[in-house]
Formats: structure tokens, C-alpha cells, sequence
């Protein structure tokens, strides 16, 4: 149990949130695949979740690896190969993608895998949460953090 407690603790030390510019608590913030985007006519709030590039990379790349495998077999069924950035030949590894400079690297994990990141810092329909996240608006690398930004509904 104190080995986990520790965990736990050296994660929240590589997340930071803040929502409306005050800092909260990863638990006061939760996500549902089932209403995301769904909050029409619901007062938002801005959130703006910093990550270590190091703890995104360690948590996501297997995900990442297994879709861009998933794409690979693709591409081979149906013979084209669409590049998800300009002149790109095949597909980066995740370390590579975070370095190309545009939202290509949004796009591609916004498509794929907006829910993996948000597990990443949350957990899913979380019912004590204060905040729910409704949109991820922009995913951008500043020196060693991942910052993601987007807007939540509060309960």
C-alpha cells in the first residue's frame, strides 16, 4: 500500500491541472466517452493539464504502437497510406511525432486517442469529480511538458 501511495504521489508530481487558472486535484476532474462533447447549453470552464513528456510517453506509446500497427494493415488491405503530416514516408514512433511542429500531432491523437491520454490523468465517470471534461482543444510540447487544454462542465 505505501509502495502504491508513492506512485500515486510521484504521478500527481508529472500532472498538473488547472481549471479557470486555479489549480484542482486530477480526482476533482473526470471524463465520459459517452458525453464528451455533449455539453450544448452548459456553462464551461477552460482546464489546461500539463503532463511530463516523459510520463505521456511511458503511458502512451504502447497504445500508440498498437494503432499504428492497426493503420499498417490497413493501408496494406486497401494500398494507400495517407501521411499523418506532410512529406511524412511512414509513421513516427510517438517520440518522433511530439517534435513535428504544426497540430499534426493533435489531430492524429485527437482522432485515436483523445480517451487514452484523458485516462492517463483521470478516471472514467468518476461520480465525485467536480468537473467533466467536455472538449480537448489543442495537445502542444513545451520543453519537457505536454500541454493539453480544452473545456470541462462543472457538476
Amino acid at each position: 500500500m505505501a509502495k502504491l501511495l508513492s506512485y500515486l504521489q510521484e504521478v500527481k508530481k508529472m500532472i498538473s491541472l488547472k481549471v479557470n487558472e486555479n489549480d484542482i486535484d486530477s480526482n476533482a476532474m473526470t471524463f465520459s466517452q459517452l458525453s464528451f462533447g455533449k455539453g450544448d447549453g452548459f456553462q464551461t470552464f477552460s482546464y489546461e493539464m500539463k503532463i511530463a513528456k516523459e510520463e505521456l510517453l511511458d503511458k502512451l506509446t504502447p497504445m500508440y504502437d498498437e494503432g499504428v500497427e492497426e493503420l499498417k494493415e490497413d493501408d496494406q488491405i486497401t494500398g494507400e497510406f495517407e501521411p499523418p503530416y506532410p512529406g511524412a514516408a511512414d509513421y513516427p514512433s510517438l517520440l518522433e511525432f511530439i517534435d513535428v511542429e504544426g497540430s499534426y500531432l493533435y489531430e492524429y491523437l485527437y482522432a485515436y486517442h483523445k480517451f487514452d491520454i484523458l485516462g492517463i490523468a483521470f478516471n472514467e465517470d468518476n461520480d465525485v469529480a467536480s468537473y467533466v471534461i467536455n472538449s480537448l482543444d489543442s495537445i502542444q510540447h513545451i520543453g519537457e511538458e505536454i500541454v493539453i487544454k480544452g473545456t470541462a462542465i462543472k457538476r
